[in-house]
């Protein structure tokens, strides 16, 4: 059966439909999603599921394509840092003066694997996790996301750069200074979800 020898269950073997934004031009009333609003910056990076599956790691986009060999960097952080049987979705970000390069990650998906090996060492991508879908080799899309953020800042108790936890924070008027603030450094927004959501996947593929 697939994935019965990876430690990630069949039914998430890559690529698997993630949950995607929709985009608001103001902040929701506090009841306006199940459970309280729980706020996250808007990464402008490229969308990126790690899988830690036994024999190794896998790294998928949005639109379900194998982005692995591109981002050797961050293939080995997650191997050392993640156990196998679990996937955690977020970004894959550049930082280059103090804000986010997009051009940067944009030429690793053109450039042969020499210029590769150069621009993980000359501009190295960092991963930003924000979301927890398998966790030991169990499907945790079911849970609430409080539950889930619990769960990945376990795992992230472990981790450092390249690979880091993204912020969150129920507070709306600080969630405000960080849609105020963090343009300067690039960020395209914030993220607005409820904490008694489970992970809803809409596939974007094709």
């Amino acid at each position: 059966m697939p994935g019965s020898g990876s430690g990630i269950p069949a039914g998430l073997v890559p690529p698997v439909p993630l949950a995607l934004a929709k985009a608001v031009n103001r902040l929701p009333a506090a009841h306006a999603l199940p459970g309280t609003l729980c706020f996250e910056p808007k990464w402008d990076g490229y969308r990126l599921t790690v899988f830690r599956r036994r024999d190794g790691t896998a790294l998928w986009s949005r639109q379900g394509k194998d982005l692995t060999k591109y981002f050797p960097e961050l293939v080995a952080a997650a191997t050392e840092m993640i156990p196998s049987g679990c996937i955690v979705d977020g970004e894959a970000v550049v930082w280059t003066g103090g804000r986010l390069n997009f051009e940067a990650l944009q030429q690793r998906l053109s450039a042969g694997k020499n210029r590769l090996e150069a621009l993980a060492n000359e501009v190295p991508a960092n991963f930003v996790g924000f979301d927890v879908l398998c966790i030991a080799g169990h499907d945790a899309r079911d849970l609430p996301l409080r539950e889930r953020r619990a769960l990945l800042e376990e795992l992230a108790t472990v981790w450092s750069p390249p690979l880091s936890l993204s912020p969150v924070t129920t507070d709306r008027d600080l969630a405000l200074q960080w849609f105020e603030d963090l343009g300067a450094a690039g960020l395209e927004g914030l993220l607005i979800k409820g904490d008694a959501q489970p992970y809803l996947g809409a596939s974007a593929f094709g």
